[in-house]
């Protein structure tokens, strides 16, 4: 019998001649590895202690590390194979990283294969197809991560997101599944939150499928319960911009919601609607659309208020043609036969942007 030193020595030897001495592997990976770091004291992969190299693309094309695409389990002991999975886990999650999105999941499919049990690789496995748009093998990879950890909050939390981001991709081809997809979606966040209470973008996500599936009241209450958690990680740092934007973007739902469930023009929803999105307009003073979408509320309320904010929005956003379209409709309303001649120029503004747009 050969002496394991004696392999690992003409192991090496192998990797060397081959040109795999490139890699930058940590000598942290335990196992047939660190032990070829080892015997070749002058081999480059002793270089790089911190992380694991990912190249990613190179020359435009999207290459898996070397590392992924060479190597082999197939001799290795149980306990070599299990490091040599977490490796190609580390691989995985530094691609992610990169949004290296199919490097990301050839890694993770390999060290899986090896280790079917780490709940994290399937979960960054369904992430990353999650980002590739591949949605039904986005959803059983989150599966099997919550059947391996039940208490995830985030696994059953972004299997919900997947079925609702499938769910608006095929809404115009298939409206009864894209219903299903939705519905199981919101089971999917209630589980979530019943989990974990405290993560403001589940009820976000939640608002969202709510609101396209016409559940506005709903929807406020999903809004109002991220409005109230992101209040209460501004309040511990004032200079959130990330979180003064979700802040934003809940008063701004919660606006259209109450614009939308308004039955009249009289009705104090309108109000409570302008409400909010002046608030939103607080945490963001440089959104465009909220100011159009308040000029809509204003115009059922308060014409002159609903004329500034929509001049505002097409000062911001001078392109969108609807803010010219919106504009110009409320113009040639007027009395004054010279706001309707500016009524006409703002809808011809307005069919000129459009046709240089398509």
């Amino acid at each position: 019998h050969i002496s394991t030193a004696i392999l690992y020595r003409r192991l090496a030897i192998y990797i060397r001649k081959k040109g795999f001495y490139m890699l930058s592997i940590s000598p942290n990976f335990t196992g047939m590895l660190s032990s070829i770091n080892r015997t070749h004291n002058t081999n480059p992969v002793t270089k790089n202690t911190n992380q694991v190299s990912f190249r990613g693309k190179t020359d435009g094309t999207d290459e898996q590390d070397i590392f992924v695409r060479k190597a082999t389990a197939d001799t290795l002991s149980e306990q070599e194979k299990k490091e040599y999975a977490k490796k190609l886990e580390q691989v995985g999650y530094e691609a992610f990283s990169q949004k290296q999105y199919t490097s990301c999941i050839e890694s993770l499919k390999k060290a899986l294969a090896i280790n079917p049990d780490s709940a994290r690789a399937w979960h960054a496995k369904g992430s990353a197809e999650k980002e590739l748009g591949q949605y039904e093998e986005s959803i059983a990879d989150y599966t099997k991560a919550f059947e391996l950890r039940p208490d995830s909050a985030n696994s059953v939390g972004l299997r919900g997101l997947s079925k609702a981001k499938w769910a608006q991709e095929i809404e115009r081809e298939d409206f009864e599944y894209s219903r299903e997809l939705y519905s199981s979606a919101i089971s999917d966040y209630d589980k979530s939150i019943e989990l974990n209470p405290n993560n403001p973008d589940i009820y976000d996500y939640k608002a969202n499928a709510l609101m396209n599936t016409n559940k506005y009241r709903e929807a406020i209450d999903a809004l109002e319960g991220s409005i109230i958690l992101n209040e209460d990680i501004l309040a511990k740092n004032p200079d959130n911009t990330g979180v003064k934007i979700k802040l934003a973007n809940a008063h701004h739902k919660k606006g259209k919601c109450l614009y939308t469930l308004a039955p009249s023009p009289y009705s104090p929803l309108n109000t409570e609607a302008r409400d909010e999105f002046t608030q939103a307009l607080e945490y963001t003073p440089g959104s465009a659309n909220t100011y159009y979408e308040r000029a809509k509320v204003n115009k059922r309320i308060d014409t002159e208020q609903a004329k500034a904010d929509i001049e505002k929005a097409i000062e911001l956003a001078s392109d969108r043609p609807r803010y010219w379209e919106f504009y110009g409709n409320m113009l040639i309303m007027s009395d004054n036969e010279a706001d309707r001649d500016m009524g006409f120029e703002c809808i011809a503004t307005a069919l000129k942007l459009r046709s240089e747009q398509n």
